[in-house]
């Protein structure tokens, strides 16, 4: 088990998720969920969304060091995204993080003041 599966199971592990319960928050089976874990299944963006909000975290964490296979033809193929969808979630994403970056070190700056 290497790349995404491996991190799937280690966050599933680190909240002390069963899973089914994953699965269950995913919308999925427990089934297509193991699959995923042993990289196997089959992920669009639509789950690929929805595993971030699960896990909490942002779609970098998820994917960094991994390489994804563009498939023109299916954006529902193991590990295979389309790449311009995901390089706008993923601007999107940095934009609004350093939104809230720029915001808090204003707020600390403020504090800092008084």
């Amino acid at each position: 088990m290497t790349g995404l599966g491996k991190k799937l199971r280690a966050l599933r592990a680190e909240k002390g998720y069963t899973q089914e319960k994953i699965a269950h928050l995913l919308g999925i089976t427990q089934a297509a969920y193991s699959k995923l874990e042993n990289n196997k299944g089959k992920i669009d963006l639509e789950l690929l969304e929805k595993l971030i909000s699960v896990f909490k975290i942002d779609i970098h964490e998820l994917l960094e060091n991994d390489s994804f296979i563009v498939n023109q033809k299916n954006s529902t193929v193991q590990n295979e995204l389309i790449s311009n969808d995901l390089s706008e979630k993923l601007i999107e994403q940095y934009e609004i993080r350093i939104i809230e970056l720029k915001e808090t070190i204003a707020m600390l700056k403020e504090k800092l003041k008084h």
